[in-house]
């Protein structure tokens, strides 16, 4: 009995379904991320079995920024390393700067700064070589990710609104599209920066530029339609008109949003959007939805979760729920995104204490080494100032205590942690207006650095509240430095608030601990400890850690 024999498809058929398939996987056909996907894989398969190298370049790189979309970005990043190599061709010339943006976006969005800052490099160098302003827009923007997801939204701002003013008027295109999406998407991550740390003006100025960018780039998607671009710009104004209080526009725009990225597949994309929602129930006043929702976000992204976008779920589900009054969950909420902000804060500095790169260094990439450390310190130093005050951030505090307390600890030396709080900050800035809040924290930055050594850290940690650490000093002593300050304080006079007006008395509240143990965070939560008892003995003291 014969069997049935497969017949072999002929080269005019294979050809044939590569054709349809790399139309399939073309990213502006817009279609869902997973079948595009696989419709690359299946034209990369067939390339290869042809041996058409062009096509096996096309829908490789293809393959890549579908996966980008889905968020698999170590898979990303993975097949990019073999494939850049064999993407030279000058006919792929438009393939691989749109593989290189996504290894930028893959590898900042999970720490390979290496990877993506060398894929900026390349991106730059082209751009300079070329003049093409579209090419300098897309490499701007592969720049200002990797900035921002180091640390500097600042520097990442700066560098894109300084490409769109270079770009000027000229014809709407993809690039222009993306750059201002990219201002207005950096400026959503400087307000949750920002968020109890800056002042009034300073949020609402990001607020301002965001909204501006964000609405510039709603208007692009009329003239350049894209069908991811038509989600993310989409998803990052309607959360900025959330925090402008526009609920009712922000939530449509969101709506909009989630429902085109589940129909096109963008995993990564509606994970970033719920964190969004989820504040928006919680403006509205439905902590407990934003609390539902948040637990099954959690639960779904699992291992998978971007760093940032598992850091806003938790921090949602910690206000939620200490908006519900239940703490011990909100405690656990607070100390994963606390753990996680940790995590990425050190890969921050790794990255900075390794890699620095500006704009300069973008379109001239043979910078002389001496400018290189140069800006490079200057990059650091930035990075670490609290821009109010002058005073060191979280990341100085972080970065200097990385080495200070170890070496404490070998040599048998001394530390005391000092956490300070101004008594009743709320209410100076509700009667003078947080103009006048600014300028007490001005104030008490400077007595601090006249009533401490060189050698001690500084820090700004947040709001109203301050952290000294002070080496080789004893808790007696250090005591002793922090009641005159604490006298200081509350002799200080402070004028000119309201002219004629009454003047208001600040009074500082001080949580002492000393080592050991050696460990940044225990010292942290035992001052923390201290400075609560001392509000609840009555404020304007000093208290030391049991």
């Amino acid at each position: 009995m014969s069997g049935l024999q497969s017949v072999e498809p002929t080269p005019p058929q294979l050809l044939a379904r590569l054709s349809e398939c790399l139309a399939a996987g073309d990213p502006a056909a817009g279609r869902p991320a997973p079948d595009a996907l696989e419709a690359c894989l299946e034209a990369l398969h067939l390339a290869e079995r042809l041996g058409l190298a062009f096509e096996q370049g096309r829908a490789g790189a293809w393959a890549c920024q579908q996966l980008l979309l889905m968020g698999r970005h170590a898979e990303m990043l993975s097949r990019a390393r073999e494939l850049l190599p064999r993407l030279g061709s000058p006919a792929l010339a438009r393939e691989r700067r749109e593989l290189l943006r996504a290894v930028a976006a893959s590898g900042s969005e999970t720490g390979a700064f290496d990877q993506a800052i060398e894929a900026a490099q390349e991106l730059a160098r082209g751009s300079h070589a070329s003049g093409d302003a579209g090419e300098a827009l897309t490499a701007a923007f592969a720049l200002a990710v990797c900035l921002e997801r180091m640390g500097d939204s600042w520097q990442a701002v700066r560098l894109l609104r300084q490409a769109l003013e270079a770009h000027g008027e000229r014809q709407p295109c993809m690039a222009l599209l993306v750059a201002a999406n990219a201002v207005c998407s950096v400026c959503i991550g400087m307000l949750h920066r920002l968020r109890g740390a800056g002042s009034e003006s300073e949020l609402s100025a990001t607020l301002e530029q965001g909204l501006s960018y964000g609405r510039r780039a709603l208007a692009l998607l009329e003239v350049v339609p894209d069908p991811v671009y038509e989600v993310t710009v989409k998803g990052n104004l309607g959360e900025l008109l959330l925090h402008s209080g526009d609920l009712a526009g922000g939530e449509a725009l969101l709506r909009d949003a989630l429902e085109l990225a589940g129909q096109r597949g963008l995993r990564a994309h509606q994970w970033r959007l719920r964190t969004s929602w989820g504040d928006g129930l919680l403006a509205g006043g439905s902590a407990a939805d934003a609390l539902d929702g948040m637990r099954e976000l959690l639960a779904e992204m699992a291992d998978e979760a971007p760093v940032q976008t598992a850091i806003r779920a938790n921090d949602c589900a910690y206000r939620a729920a200490r908006a519900l009054g239940r703490f011990d969950e909100a405690l656990g909420f607070f100390e994963q995104a606390e753990r996680l902000e940790r995590r990425r804060t050190t890969a921050q500095l790794r990255a900075q204490s390794e890699l620095f790169v500006t704009r300069s260094e973008a379109q001239r990439a043979e910078n002389d080494a001496q400018q290189h450390r140069r800006r490079a310190a200057e990059f650091a130093a930035a990075a670490e100032r609290d821009p109010l005050t002058g005073l060191g951030n979280r990341r100085h505090l972080a970065a200097r205590c990385a080495v200070l307390l170890p070496a404490a600890e070998r040599e048998g030396r001394s530390v005391v942690l000092a956490e300070i709080d101004v008594d009743h900050f709320k209410d100076i800035n509700d009667r003078f207006g947080h103009a006048a809040g600014d300028r007490v924290l001005i104030a008490l930055a400077q007595l601090l650095r006249d009533s401490t050594r060189a050698d001690d850290v500084l820090v700004r940690h947040g709001g109203e509240e301050f952290i000294v650490v002070l080496p080789d000093m004893t808790l007696p002593r250090a005591t002793e430095v922090c009641e005159r300050l604490r006298e200081g304080v509350a002799r200080q006079v402070w004028p000119g608030f309201v002219p004629g007006g009454p003047m208001p008395q600040v009074t500082i509240s001080v949580g002492l601990a000393a080592t050991p143990s050696f460990d940044l965070d225990d010292l942290v939560a035992r001052a923390d400890g201290a400075l609560y008892e001392a509000k609840r003995l009555g404020r304007n003291r000093v208290e030391q850690a049991c």
